[in-house]
């Protein structure tokens, strides 16, 4: 019994050991023969094209001009002449103001004029006779007109002069006092300063109102309007000097677009009025204030918009597709691929992105042949092959 199971064990073993052989030894000699194939990439080339990336920042809405509707003198409103939120041009009646005290008050004043006129010509009369009478004595022989009766003459001249000349004073005076009552009398109508936008009136008929107290309105301008929004000093400096390498001024040579709150891009263009006139210390950015047209009133003051800036005359740059650059902690990389399928690293330079286009500012030349797909697979000087 023990020999049949000696004898059928060793069978086993032989046949397992074959078996073995067979498969495994067979893949071995297989694998062996398989010749090594080329990693597959796909490519693109270096090209010089227009880039003209564009910059966003985020900015707000101001009016260029907003006024407070303020009287200017005292009184109690008589009627309200807008509506409220309506479109208001320069010179428009917005409120009166009871008029009537007013009214009273410029009659007086040239009525005092009519008086202090009537003195002068008193007066005029009056001098007119001391002159005579002092010409007279004067003229007279010595024995005839005593030094007394010559001093009293010149003073009579003297005091007709001096109160001539007050009653003229006297005049002006109340020129002055009804050139005020005109000024009160016209001020009962209450005019815009600017054109614009009317928003809710804040005094109503029967309200006393004076200069002291709130406003009676507020007129925003709207068109056009101001888009306000800061960048940094370096990115700044780079826009100054894009425009003076084409002897351009800074609003010329950027080009300027809203983005609204709703995704919708705005249909008119910004020119820049100005930027600022230092670096906020603490956030190292200059604030630009930028006009748009603003027709149809879309765009509302305090309302935040994105702003789309790129070059009106962009430059031509050295650019490869985004997807053939390798970032590392070294920098970037750029494969290429020689005519003979030898592929190599280049250390690159690079700019800005746009478009799905990356600047190469250093680097490679035009033309070159660029990996854009497979490069993690290769090695410096190995060969590799364009896929189908």
């Amino acid at each position: 019994m023990n020999k049949t199971v000696a004898i059928v064990g060793a069978v086993v073993f032989v046949a397992v050991g074959w078996f073995g052989h067979a498969v495994f030894g067979t893949k071995e000699i297989a694998r062996a023969e398989v010749p090594a194939v080329d990693p597959a990439v796909s490519v693109g080339f270096a090209k010089t094209v227009v880039f003209n990336p564009v910059d966003e920042y985020v900015g707000h809405v101001e009016p260029i001009e907003e006024t407070d509707i303020l009287p200017q003198i005292d009184g109690y409103i008589k009627k309200v002449c807008f509506i409220e939120g309506a479109f208001v041009k320069a010179g428009d009646v917005l409120f009166e103001i009871d008029p009537e005290q007013y009214e009273a008050a410029r009659n007086l004043r040239y009525s005092e004029v009519l008086a202090a006129e009537s003195k002068v010509v008193v007066a005029e009369t009056d001098v007119d006779r001391a002159k005579r009478y002092y010409a007279r004595l004067t003229s007279a022989d010595d024995r005839g007109v005593t030094a007394t009766e010559r001093d009293v003459a010149e003073t009579t001249l003297a005091s007709a002069q001096a109160e001539l000349k007050a009653a003229k004073a006297s005049v002006e005076q109340a020129k002055a006092a009804a050139a005020i009552a005109d000024f009160n009398l016209k001020h009962t109508v209450v005019k815009s300063p600017i054109s614009g936008r009317i928003g809710k009136a804040l005094r109503h008929v029967g309200d006393y109102v004076s200069p002291s107290k709130s406003p009676l309105a507020q007129v925003v301008q709207l068109d056009p309007i101001r888009v306000v929004f800061p960048i940094t000093d370096k990115a700044y400096g780079a826009w100054r000097s894009a425009a003076e390498r084409g002897g351009r001024e800074l609003k010329d040579s950027r080009r300027l677009r809203l983005k609204l709150p709703d995704g919708v891009e705005y249909s008119k263009n910004g020119v820049i009025d100005f930027g600022n006139h230092k670096v906020d210390r603490e956030t190292g950015s200059v604030v630009l204030y930028v006009s748009f047209a603003n027709p149809s009133g879309a765009l509302l003051p305090n309302a935040f918009v994105r702003v789309l800036s790129d070059e009106t005359n962009p430059p031509r740059s050295l650019t490869v597709p985004v997807a053939a650059v390798s970032r590392t902690a070294n920098g970037a990389t750029v494969w290429t691929l020689a005519d003979d399928s030898t592929v190599k690293a280049n250390a690159v330079e690079l700019g800005g992105t746009w478009n799905g286009l990356a600047e190469i500012k250093k680097g490679l030349s035009e033309g070159a042949k660029v990996v854009i797909h497979g490069g993690f697979k290769l090695r410096d000087g190995m060969k590799a092959r364009v896929a189908e």
